[in-house]
């Protein structure tokens, strides 16, 4: 076997990986509003199709709350963290708080119609964080039981 023919093999092979992988690939080919992926918590497992991200009105830090959710929740109606708590609606997925800065400060992950406030397990990386276009990838932290794999492209309202 030759050189350049391995090469072409390695080459091959590291194509499927990133095409097989939504994280790895660019979240701003993703159409505004979708996400691409799956979190695995709690023994059950969601796929992640939506993304929004809205800021918080009644909090005096003015975070933005990027939601990732197995269906289309109704954010546009959505001014503050209450108002996704009050609506009642049972979503699986995750929610990130970030700062103005685009550092997250706080997690909570929604599954099995529990909610749950978690802490280190989950890295979110914004492609910009200044910008209006959220778009990114979140994983979960190495040698834990619990997935996160997701590219998302939420634009804020």
């Amino acid at each position: 076997m030759t050189n350049s023919f391995r090469v072409s093999i390695l080459a091959a092979a590291l194509e499927l990986c990133v095409l097989a992988s939504p994280a790895l690939r660019a979240a701003s080919d993703l159409p505004s509003g979708t996400a691409k992926g799956s979190l695995t918590f709690d023994d059950a497992t969601a796929a992640l199709t939506f993304a929004a991200a809205f800021v918080d009105q009644k909090d005096e830090r003015k975070p933005v709350i990027l939601v990732l959710s197995d269906k289309k929740l109704p954010v546009e109606k959505w001014t503050s963290e209450f108002d996704m708590m009050l609506s009642g609606i049972k979503f699986n997925g995750i929610v990130f708080f970030v700062d103005k800065e685009g550092k997250v400060f706080r997690t909570d992950v929604h599954m099995k119609d529990r909610q749950t406030g978690v802490a280190g397990i989950f890295e979110l990386k914004l492609d910009n964080p200044t910008s209006k276009d959220f778009t990114g990838t979140a994983t979960a932290t190495a040698g834990r039981s619990d997935k996160l794999e997701v590219a998302f492209h939420a634009s804020l309202k």
